[in-house]
């Protein structure tokens, strides 16, 4: 797929090699972005916002860009109620031009369609003016203009063919009506000649012809009766004629049709000047659709690859994570196939994951032949493009790319026969365009550095940019064959390497960029593949000598000690994040237990005061009542009594459970004794154990955790119980209680901690996405408002959760938050 097929891209837009702009033309072609624009160009919903897309340029203000970005997340809110431009079946963008020019001429039809494009105007603009929290939006619609009674004045004169109204006017009205009275008339008078002169006529029906009403008469019977003849029939048999006594009635007909369209063309005239008087606000309005479009057309691309806005990073740094090119992905083939005329690649992709910092701004990239060091660059530099227009990139979230004044890339054969310039002119044409814009906020992607011509002058050219591109602070991909040059980067300061992944296994290239030594090109592995004598090669392979076979096993041994490197460092990652959980874990639970403690304290203390005055009250009372009972003289068993009286509502206190002891044992039960959370134990070394807890993994010390439950056989049951889910009685499961749990529709999550609501809510979300509710309602209550802040955030980047608002009165108000799930 190359850019030429993309050849009504707008190209004005970037400069020459020598120009200001952030692309010149000969990058945006080596980039393919043109290509890119055609695509994006058929996600528009008019030939306005095509236009605008195949326009695009990178800005050349970071200011200009923040604004389309910030217009780009507002319109994603705005369209999940539906298209903020609706689909133009036909072309609208030429007849702003025509009504300035008159060339050609506007038609009824021409207007009705401006008017469309009005009333599309004028509902985007009100939706962006009852929309909440759409600055960048509003300040887009504040300046376009209402054309309302020029609109009601189009509608009311028009039809939707573009037709006059026959009451666009009085006198049209009755133009119309004075037609339908003497056609009338005209009718019934040749009706009546048709019955008397049956014989002299070839046929009974009356044709219209020059605009008169006549009949048909046989050629023989001319001459007979008094008329006009109006020409002969195509078989020369007949002639048309109209009777002398129609002759007055047809001149009326005539002249009331021609004063007709008189008053037709008078009046689509002034609709057409009165368009023409409004034509600076029809411009406006042209150019806010052709806008809003392109911001549609881009949410809907984004929404087809899975695209999303990069961050825009500091200087220096540019992070691309599980990039897609999106000339190569599936999900945009159609789209291809439409713009492009063919769908190209249809197969999977490897993502591509590039990082490019202040510490290592450059990246020198080895690697086999034809494995995906080009399409590594392109990718790089085609998203870097597409982020400085304001377009989202196919990209995972975390992707981040800089503003560029200046972005360079010379990619495949730079030969000119017209210009009498070879491949290696043309090339070094082109690294002199990369040297001149090099500089702290320019991004280099150079292909192939120093091939095309002497190896060893290529790598001392090769080298000396190199070293130039780092002397002046840009960032910079390049790919290369050459040891020389990859050898230079790893004693670069601000340079490092990274290679084309090649499964030796297999045979053949895994398309992964793996940060790490320089790789081998494996020439000849490929040159294997793909059939070639095997005499030749093994020719070949002999001149090589041990000294290659050598610098072959080095290199794979140091790739081996990266990749056990790599793995260590992510274990230890890992084993940090988990640590780092934990312990914001326990300090949450710390600072609950100490908030608790206090309300304990307090209230233990509130109770205490009751408790005295209730029993002091009481034993007031016991004390009147002893009294008079010895003054009546009963004295025998009256303390006994009191006693009873005074401690009948004593509450009892249950003998207290004791913990479970035993060894620990994997696929049991298990809590840990400080926080006191339970989980089924998965593993168990040495002192390390990790534990199963609601769907996550848990590491932390043996020494830390206790048997849940007393010692018996280990099953599923045990398993289930630990997790909370429902027993009937038996120990097996209800399955009863199993459909109430499947079908909840909501969740209560009030008096829990933030920390254990959220594992409790992951949990009930992966089960609600089972069942058949297509909403569920999470209920966190009001309180201070950390749990429903929590609740809400995490939520918001839930995978199972498609879009949140907050309680009706009668759901629970703002104390409850209703979940539309994904897919259900």
């Amino acid at each position: 797929m190359t850019s030429e097929s993309a050849h009504e891209t707008d190209l004005e837009g970037f400069a020459d090699t020598d120009g200001e702009a952030v692309l010149s033309a000969a990058t945006a072609l080596a980039l393919e972005l043109p290509s890119l624009l055609a695509v994006l160009a058929q996600f528009a919903s008019t030939d306005l916002g095509r236009d605008r897309a195949l326009a695009l340029a990178p800005f050349a203000e970071e200011a200009a860009l923040e604004e389309r970005r910030e217009r780009t997340q507002e319109a994603s809110r705005l369209l999940i109620d539906g298209a903020l431009v609706p689909d133009f079946d036909v072309p609208v963008g030429e007849l702003v031009e025509r009504l300035a020019t008159g060339r050609p001429p506007l038609a009824g039809g021409d207007l009705v369609r401006l008017a469309d494009l009005g009333r599309a105007s004028r509902a985007a603009v009100a939706r962006i003016r009852g929309a909440e929290a759409c600055p960048a939006l509003a300040r887009l619609a504040a300046p376009v203009p209402d054309l309302t009674p020029l609109l009601a004045r189009i509608d009311k004169a028009l039809d939707r063919r573009g037709e006059v109204r026959e009451d666009a006017s009085p006198k049209l009205l009755s133009l119309r009506q004075q037609i339908r009275r003497v056609r009338g008339s005209l009718y019934e008078q040749l009706g009546g000649f048709v019955q008397q002169h049956k014989e002299e006529l070839s046929e009974e029906t009356i044709p219209l012809r020059g605009g008169r009403l006549v009949l048909v008469l046989q050629a023989g019977a001319k001459g007979r009766t008094g008329g006009l003849i109006h020409g002969r029939s195509a078989t020369g048999k007949s002639y048309y004629f109209e009777p002398l006594e129609a002759v007055e009635a047809n001149n009326e007909l005539q002249q009331s049709v021609e004063d007709e369209e008189a008053e037709r063309r008078r009046i689509l005239s002034e609709l057409i000047g009165a368009a023409r008087a409004e034509l600076p606000a029809l411009a406006e309005i042209a150019d806010f659709v052709a806008e809003l479009d392109l911001l549609q057309a881009a949410l809907r691309f984004a929404d087809v690859a899975e695209a999303r806005l990069p961050e825009i990073a500091p200087r220096s740094e540019l992070r691309l994570v599980r990039a897609r090119h999106p000339l190569l992905d599936a999900r945009l083939a159609d789209a291809r196939r439409e713009a492009l005329g063919q769908p190209g690649h249809e197969g999977t992709i490897v993502p591509l994951d590039l990082e490019l910092s202040a510490s290592r701004r450059m990246l020198v990239v080895t690697g086999p032949n034809a494995g995906g060091k080009t399409v590594a660059l392109k990718t790089a530099g085609l998203l870097s493009a597409a982020a400085l227009c304001g377009l989202p990139i196919p990209a995972a979230a975390g992707s981040r790319v800089p503003f560029l004044t200046r972005l360079v890339a010379t990619v495949g054969d730079e030969q000119d026969l017209l210009a009498d310039r070879s491949t290696f002119s043309g090339r070094l044409l082109r690294l002199k365009e990369a040297w001149e814009a090099a500089g702290p906020d320019s991004l280099i992607l150079l292909d192939e550095l120093g091939s095309g011509t002497d190896p060893e002058e290529g790598a001392a050219l090769s080298t000396s940019l190199l070293e130039g591109l780092a002397e002046r602070g840009s960032l910079a991909v390049i790919t290369t064959h050459l040891t020389q040059l990859a050898a230079a980067a790893l004693e670069t300061d601000g340079a490092t390497c990274a290679a084309m992944e090649f499964d030796a296994t297999t045979g053949g290239p895994t398309f992964r960029l793996v940060p790490g030594p320089p790789g081998a090109s494996e020439a000849l592995a490929l040159a294997r593949r793909l059939g070639l004598p095997a005499e030749w090669l093994d020719r070949a392979e002999a001149r090589l000598g041990s000294e290659h076979r050598d610098l072959r096993r080095l290199l794979g041994e140091v790739e081996r000690a990266r990749r056990e490197l790599a793995e260590t460092r992510s274990d230890l990652e890992r084993e940090r994040a988990d640590a780092e959980k934990l312990r914001r874990r326990l300090a949450e639970e710390l600072a609950a237990a100490a908030e608790e403690r206090k309300s304990v304290g307090k209230k233990l203390q509130r109770d205490l005061e009751a408790f005295r005055r209730e029993t002091s009250a009481s034993l007031r009372e016991e004390t009147e009542r002893l009294r008079e009972r010895f003054a009546q003289g009963k004295r025998k068993g009256l303390d006994a009594e009191a006693v009873e009286r005074l401690f009948a509502a004593a509450p009892e206190l249950a003998p207290a459970e004791e913990a479970p002891e035993g060894p620990l044992v994997v696929g049991r039960p298990v809590r840990h004794v400080t926080l006191g959370w339970q989980g089924t134990l998965e593993r168990l070394d040495g002192d390390r154990a990790e534990v199963a807890v609601r769907g996550k993994r848990v590491r932390c010390r043996a020494g830390e955790l206790a048997p849940a439950e007393p010692a018996g056989p280990a099953g599923p049951e045990a398993g289930e119980r630990s997790m909370g889910i429902p027993r009937s009685r038996g120990g097996r499961s209800s399955p009863a209680n199993d459909a109430v749990e499947e079908a909840r529709s909501e969740i209560n999550l009030i008096g829990q901690r933030v920390e254990p609501a959220l594992e409790t809510l992951d949990a009930y979300l992966d089960q609600a996405l089972r069942g058949p509710h297509r909403e569920v309602r999470i209920v966190h209550g009001h309180g201070t408002g950390k749990l429903r802040n929590a609740v809400r955030d995490h939520l918001r980047g839930h995978r199972a959760v498609a879009d949140l608002r907050v309680g009706e009165p009668n759901e629970g108000g703002n104390g409850a938050t209703i979940v539309t799930l994904r897919g259900a």
